[in-house]
């Protein structure tokens, strides 16, 4: 009668440009390109795969979290999920596969509100909107309708809850702060508990409708403990924390608990390795059992009610003021800052969303049946942009005019969907109106009223902008939402002449980008010229970009112009605006006679649209330094080589007689050395011979190589080794050459990260059974990677 059931919320914000569907780089993710692909290493992928360790720290397990806890993905993350880390998001939806076996039919997945608005304070069709979108890309995702949606931050009223519950949810998640008073099923006189709630029994709520829909109020001391203390410093001590918290009652106890998924490997490092542990404890105590909710309410209906406190939430102590006023909650990095630009903030947005409502009700009628059906089915487009998904869609919803006009009915439904990402709760939470998160909900904002202008005509951009100056900043340098606006927002703005011209400079500095791809456009045609003169590029022509998501259609004229190595003028205009082929004449003229100064000011005044190379994706000049710093390398190899070969003996020399080395000389042998051990491991076969060559120069030096892209390149080895081994187990040759890899970068003091190669190997050996156990080679292989057999 003893029950435990651990909830993960798994969320990031949005962090796509609104223009372009891809996350720009984030240097403060390094080395990762951005914090989603960082927290995916750091806490998504390990929990699909997580550690179980014995008294020796021996590996004896490589377990699923995601298959024996409750949890939530936001649809934004798995969206980014799908594309960028595959392995992993197939892992979460065969977790909850596997869970429904593992819990009586009952899925440890649910779904959640679509982009992490704060329902309460949403209107009306949005609650709707947000609860069907959320729905029904678990559906698609999960291929099962979902018992429960995790509503953001828990914040809820009843109008929510009505929500839900029209949509067959049959429960909800809370804190036990929303939590008003409580009584027993068929008794009249309330509880008033407060936070004080037993969360260990699930509780009906009755709702004004006449329909019903279970809560769960978590333990609110021990989430808050797991989050903000050591419990997760040992698997041990996690156990033992949860499994002391059940008293002697006969009534069938729900133990449960509600974090951050985040917490368990990103906020606290190896913090899933004690979520593993903690779990097969669990799973090894007789008289407790693993469940999650929705199998807990089956086999325990409630016999208590409960009602909640309106407008409230798990991560503000005023209900749900955070996400509109400044009531004193911010996350502390600022002590004395304050938060006075929330309420004009959204009252800003507001002000363009009811001027879009207006749009989307006038406009939006003459090209669906009915605009909001529309929208509310808006959600299988976004899951598949396909042709025949649009036209299954227009065929439901779709006037002859919408027939006739596809892309300005897309455009109004996408005016829609960025009107709903720019209330993400994440844009309020912290602490100053400039931060990422803030910055990219009002880029939502300004995608959305560049639609409505489009489809109307009409700027709504001036009077949000004099809005938001009423919303003051914290950085004096800033003064307010407005100077924001203008200086972080304007600048991510991408007509489609910059798309083509990123495209562009994408091809010209990097030969590995999908030519008929960019970013969210098709590339219909691409019709380039390239001159060539030292120290001189010149690209130009056509090119015709369709986007995907509005099937807006454009060709365009375009010349690139490149000085030296990293100095970029583009330059972009519509088909039409020039005379091209005489353009294109002059140009080529111009750059043939040497006239380059002239050249680039013949395509400043010939086309439309100019854009410097500091103006584009930081992704695109990531590219061209990338470019740059290769032929950088190269030439640098090349110049240290000779001065490591010319030098060396006379080096040699001086150490005989016990001279220091010149550090000039240093820098270039480690330079070299550095260089021709990376090339060693990464060639086909490893020479070690060669590389034992190699390192006594580096010994006799007195370098150090072992750390960064020596490291990195031996990890890739050794890894590439490792999965060779999975693969073919039983292949003695394989284990026979991974385990004299291993010997070797012992002797010669390199530290490889043995993540993925321990993961490859105990699948190895794991898919041989007991005969592992029987073979010498295989046994020193599980002791040199730590693997228990």
């Amino acid at each position: 009668m003893k029950y435990l059931c651990i909830h993960g919320h798994f969320y990031q914000p949005p962090r796509e440009n609104a223009w372009l569907e891809e996350i720009e780089i984030q240097d403060s993710a390094f080395p990762f390109h951005d914090w989603n692909s960082r927290i995916s290493a750091e806490c998504y992928s390990p929990n699909a795969l997580a550690r179980v360790l014995d008294g020796n720290k021996d590996l004896i397990d490589l377990a699923s979290n995601y298959a024996r806890i409750s949890f939530n993905f936001g649809p934004t993350l798995l969206s980014w999920m799908e594309k960028r880390e595959p392995e992993v998001y197939q892992a979460v939806l065969e977790a909850d596969r596997v869970s429904r076996g593992r819990f009586g039919g009952h899925g440890g997945a649910i779904a959640q509100a679509y982009n992490h608005m704060i329902l309460p304070l949403a209107n009306a069709r949005d609650k709707v909107t947000q609860v069907k979108w959320g729905i029904r890309d678990f559906e698609k995702r999960f291929g099962r309708r979902p018992e429960a949606l995790w509503l953001a931050e828990t914040a809820c009223n009843t109008e929510t809850l009505e929500v839900l519950a029209d949509e067959g949810m049959k429960f909800v998640i809370l804190a036990p702060g929303q939590c008003r008073r409580v009584r027993k099923i068929g008794e009249e006189k309330w509880q008033e508990v407060g936070a004080g709630v037993d969360p260990k029994r699930a509780y009906l709520c009755n709702l004004p409708s006449g329909k019903q829909i279970a809560l769960f109020f978590y333990d609110g001391p021990i989430s808050q403990g797991i989050a903000f203390s050591d419990t997760l410093s040992s698997g041990e001590k996690f156990a033992s924390r949860l499994l002391s918290t059940y008293n002697s009652g006969e009534e069938a106890q729900l133990m449960n608990i509600a974090t951050d998924g985040e917490t368990y490997g990103h906020h606290q490092k190896f913090a899933e390795m004690a979520l593993a542990y903690c779990l097969k404890k669990v799973e090894e105590t007789p008289d407790v059992e693993l469940t999650v909710y929705g199998e807990f309410l089956a086999k325990h209906p409630p016999v208590y009610e409960a009602q909640i406190v309106e407008n409230s939430s798990w991560s503000c102590f005023h209900g749900v003021e955070r996400w509109r006023a400044d009531c004193g909650c911010n996350s502390g990095m600022k002590p004395g800052w304050n938060q006075k630009w929330r309420g004009p903030l959204r009252s800003a947005l507001d002000g363009v969303r009811d001027e879009m409502i207006k749009t989307f009700e006038s406009v939006g009628a003459q090209y669906f049946k009915n605009p909001w059906d529309a929208r509310n089915d808006y959600i299988d487009l976004i899951l598949d942009r396909s042709l025949d998904a649009q036209h299954k869609f227009f065929l439901k919803h779709a006037t002859e005019k919408a027939w006739n006009d596809r892309p300005t009915a897309l455009m109004l439904l996408e005016m829609q969907r960025n009107a709903m990402l720019m209330y993400t709760s994440c844009g309020w939470f912290f602490d100053e109106i400039s931060g990422i998160e803030t910055v990219q909900i009002m880029q939502y904002a300004a995608r959305a009223i560049e639609l409505n202008r489009v489809i109307t005509g009409v700027d709504l951009e001036p009077g949000f902008m004099e809005a938001l100056a009423l919303a003051p900043s914290n950085l004096k340098d800033l003064k307010n939402g407005a100077a924001v606006y203008e200086r972080y927002v304007k600048p991510q703005v991408m007509p489609i002449e910059k798309i083509a011209l990123e495209h562009v400079v994408s091809l010209l500095a990097d030969e590995t980008v999908n030519p008929k791809k960019a970013y969210e456009c098709e590339v219909l045609a691409y019709e380039p010229k390239k001159l060539t003169a030292p120290g001189f590029h010149l690209s130009y022509g056509d090119i015709t970009l369709k986007s995907v998501t509005t099937l807006l259609e454009r060709r365009m004229h375009f010349a690139v112009f490149q000085r030296g190595a990293a100095e970029f003028l583009c330059a972009a205009g519509a088909e039409g605006t020039m005379d091209k082929n005489a353009v294109f004449a002059r140009l080529e003229e111009l750059f043939a006679a040497g006239k380059y100064d002239e050249c680039a000011s013949f395509i400043r005044q010939a086309f439309e649209k100019n854009y410097p190379l500091v103006s584009m994706f930081q992704d695109v000049r990531r590219k061209v330094v990338d470019l740059v710093l290769r032929k950088m390398d190269e030439e640098t190899d090349k110049k240290f080589t000779e001065v490591f070969e010319a030098q060396y003996p006379v080096v040699r020399g001086l150490q005989l007689i016990g001279a220091p080395v010149p550090k000039p000389f240093l820098t270039a042998a480690e330079f070299v050395l550095t260089a021709d051990l990376k090339a060693e491991f990464r060639a086909a076969d490893v020479d070690v011979n060669a590389v034992e060559e190699l390192m006594e120069d580096v010994k006799t030096l007195g370098l150090d190589v072992s750390k960064g892209p020596v490291r990195d390149a031996v990890t890739e080895k050794l890894t590439l080794l490792a999965f060779a081994f999975a693969r073919n187990p039983s292949d003695k040759a394989c284990a026979l050459k991974l385990v004299e890899f291993l010997n070797y970068a012992d002797i010669f003091g390199f530290e490889p990260d043995t993540v993925k190669a321990q993961e490859f190997v105990f699948f190895g050996l794991k898919a041989l059974g007991e005969d592992a156990k029987k073979k010498d080679i295989l046994r020193a292989l599980a002791r040199k990677l730590k693997i228990a057999l």
